[in-house]
């Protein structure tokens, strides 16, 4: 009888510790990413010491068996999100005036504005005729991120 219990004790710690496989998808790197408010994604990478560098901020096209194939967000929302996820003490001060850092680049049927910090730079793209946000990257400038 106190074999019976020990075998099923060991089987019961053996079912608990081990991990579940699923081989369909390990050649793929695996992803995070966390819904910052409904229908928009925010998606970090890290350092090798796991510090974030780069958050990138963008629609999410399929979202409870709908699909939305439009890809702004409203740039006050962006705003919103990027103070969220970086408070002004962790941004540090703007490193130009105001003026000069809110630099923007068209190329092709893109614009892209840059807000540079001492500590982020924030680059936010759209389209010229759209009113909203297609994508919002910040990168950390930390020495393991370069």
């Amino acid at each position: 009888m106190s074999k019976m219990i020990c075998l099923a004790c060991s089987l019961g710690l053996l079912c608990f510790f081990a991990k579940p496989s699923n081989d369909r998808f390990s050649g793929y790197k695996p992803v995070e990413a966390y819904e910052v408010r409904p229908g928009i994604i925010m998606t970090p990478t890290y350092s090798a010491d796991g510090q974030v560098c780069q958050v990138v901020i963008e629609r999410q096209h399929y979202l409870n068996g709908t699909v939305d194939l439009d890809s702004t967000m409203p740039h006050d929302v962006v705003n919103q999100i990027v103070n969220e996820l970086v408070p002004n003490e962790e941004k540090g001060p703007l490193t130009t005036d105001k003026e000069m850092a809110r630099l923007s680049i068209y190329a092709g049927n893109t614009v892209t504005s840059f807000v540079d910090y001492k500590n982020i730079s924030v680059d936010i793209s759209r389209q010229p005729s759209s009113r909203g946000d297609i994508v919002a990257v910040i990168k950390w400038k930390r020495e393991l991120c370069k």
